[in-house]
């Protein structure tokens, strides 16, 4: 570790910028990074984050006998909710699935742990019981719920954080008025300049 921060410093110990390619292999296909050897290092960091998180909530998808009408109850349960969390509407299915996908599987376990942290247990999905259409259906129903429900509502308005141009707006930063019987700005600019 030393050894490459030693390479990285300039002379009078300034950082130099190094700029490197580094390659990443994903199954077969080869992707330029470009940047400095830190943030190489950190965009190499997330994308395995990345990777094996999608791996995991593939492992956890329940897989069944699934119809199109049953999975696109579910999407539009879930639609219901996203909105509420900032996240676009999930595609509908085109043709039937056995497997849910991982993305999906991110969304509904990001709105059962959602659902947990408000104390909504009785309203949070098991994803070990979904095997079959009545299964989905019935998930599609307790998600509706909880997009109606007003606790709910109430709580991820309480942990979202405000926006910065509402704060920004409530609180005007304003120059100080000028002093009664003082000089005004321009003849105090004019003064400067003579």
């Amino acid at each position: 570790m030393a050894q490459a921060l030693d390479r990285g410093m300039g002379a009078k110990g300034d950082p130099k910028k190094m700029s490197i390619a580094v390659e990443i292999e994903k199954g077969g296909d080869k992707t330029p990074m470009e940047g400095s050897g830190t943030e190489v290092q950190v965009m190499k960091l997330g994308r395995q984050m990345d990777e094996t998180e999608e791996a995991a909530f593939g492992m956890a998808a329940p897989s069944g006998d699934y119809s199109l009408g049953g999975l696109n109850a579910l999407v539009d349960g879930l639609n219901a909710l996203l909105p509420m969390f900032g996240v676009p509407d999930y595609e509908r299915f085109a043709e039937p699935v056995e497997v849910l996908p991982s993305k999906f599987v991110k969304q509904l376990t990001m709105v059962n742990e959602a659902a947990a942290a408000a104390g909504l247990d009785d309203m949070t999905l098991d994803l070990s019981t979904m095997t079959d259409d009545k299964s989905l259906k019935m998930a599609a129903g307790k998600l509706r719920a909880l997009a109606g429900n007003t606790s709910f509502k109430r709580f991820l308005r309480s942990e979202r954080p405000e926006p910065a141009e509402k704060k920004m707006q409530e609180s005007p930063v304003s120059a100080p008025p000028p002093a009664p019987g003082g000089p005004s700005e321009d003849e105090v600019l004019m003064g400067r300049m003579g």
